[in-house]
């Protein structure tokens, strides 16, 4: 039983060559495992941050809508008011105006016997 050297050199070599094929496989296998972890542990920070973003500008968003609904419900109420000072005033002249020119043809009916012909008056 002779052993033959080249063969068992050969089937030595190729043992430690599987054994160096395995672990440089091993280490692809890590480096791709840590890249993806970081890869994931990014895209979470990522996630978490333009949600959180997201909501502050939600946020802000909403108070500037209520600070201008405010504001419009603040006018609305100014302008009510001020058409409705508008309308009395309007309504204080227009009964003057009536007063008077009731006031004239009274006048000018005794006067003069002038007869307007309007039949509110």
């Amino acid at each position: 039983m002779q052993i033959d050297v080249a063969s068992t050199l050969s089937i030595v070599l190729g043992l430690i060559t599987l054994a160096g094929a395995i672990y440089r496989l091993a280490q692809v296998e890590a480096n791709i495992n840590s890249k993806i972890a970081r890869l994931e542990s990014t895209l979470l920070t990522v996630v978490d941050q333009t949600k959180d973003n997201l909501s502050d500008r939600l946020v802000s968003i909403e108070k500037k809508i209520d600070i201008h609904l405010t504001e419009y419900a603040e006018k609305k109420v100014f302008v009510e008011y001020r058409f409705n000072a508008t309308d009395k005033l309007i309504e204080h002249k227009f009964n003057r105006l009536a007063n008077w020119i009731k006031q004239i043809t009274g006048f000018l009916n005794k006067e003069s016997g002038f007869q307007i012909r309007d039949d509110q008056f």
